[in-house]
């Protein structure tokens, strides 16, 4: 709270304090550990590196090549971080996606990426390494994940009214700063996470992907990251992987949407 209440005297919102809190979405922020893979326990939440996954299961593939390993979640690990009950108790989410050509989502880009879950016995997971036989974008670098709460904003709330431009482009400031703030070192930190309102670069992502749907979530937001061996999705760009509530309630993984936007 004291770091909302610094950022909203920053940027001269104070006054709007009541309706900017009343319109926070809780999401669960991805924070990387730099580890050895070999120091990640088979299971636990990482980013990069090799998924493990149940015996049998294989690397999906797109066109003439495999997916790229992003990340996979605990989701026991991350749960108690779900403040809207979205998530599944239990079980491990894969997520996969065309790395090096980075599709945009497009309707040709039919998959471009891939969710998979997996809710069963944790001893039948193995870690598996990509198959590729391509020597960029094959797999990154693997970090931990641990997770924490935060909260996210719309960049049009319904119940705030700005008495004029420099106020409103006040209010995009604010936002930016809360969902992507600075590290110690002055960088910006990848803006990772899950659930809650993506930070927007273009267009409003969940209307883009659910124009007349009902009740969309965001299920993965992946920034750009330096750490991440340098990878950037187009030109300092995010990627959005979405799902109606009901679907995720449902765990009805094939029917996520993804868009890329960058600037």
């Amino acid at each position: 709270m004291q770091k909302v209440d610094q950022l909203l005297s920053e940027h001269d919102l104070a006054h709007h304090k009541s309706a900017i809190m009343a319109s926070f979405k809780s999401a669960i922020k991805l924070n990387k550990t730099n580890k050895d893979e070999t120091d990640i326990p088979v299971g636990s939440s990482k980013i990069g590196g090799s998924p493990d996954l149940p015996v049998g299961w294989e690397f999906p593939r797109y066109e003439d090549d495999y997916l790229t390993f992003m990340l996979q979640v605990n989701l026991s690990e991350a749960k108690p971080y779900d403040k809207d009950n979205l998530l599944p108790e239990s079980g491990i989410m894969y997520l996969f996606y065309e790395a090096l050509e980075q599709p945009w989502g497009f309707k040709e880009d039919e998959g471009c990426f891939k969710v998979l879950y997996f809710d069963g016995d944790m001893e039948e997971l193995e870690r598996k390494e990509s198959p590729s036989s391509r020597t960029e974008f094959v797999a990154f670098p693997a970090f931990r994940l641990s997770f924490e709460p935060m909260v996210t904003l719309s960049e049009n709330p319904e119940n705030l009214d700005f008495a004029d431009e420099e106020e409103e482009a006040n209010y995009f400031d604010f936002r930016q700063e809360l969902v992507q703030p600075k590290g110690e070192d002055g960088k910006v930190v990848a803006a990772h996470y899950m659930l809650g309102e993506p930070l927007n670069i273009q267009d409003d992502v969940l209307y883009e992907l659910f124009e007349g749907g009902k009740d969309p979530v965001l299920l993965f937001q992946i920034d750009s990251d330096e750490e991440l061996a340098d990878v950037m999705w187009g030109d300092s760009g995010m990627l959005y992987f979405c799902m109606e509530k009901e679907d995720l309630r449902e765990k009805r993984f094939d029917w996520v949407r993804f868009t890329l936007q960058c600037f």
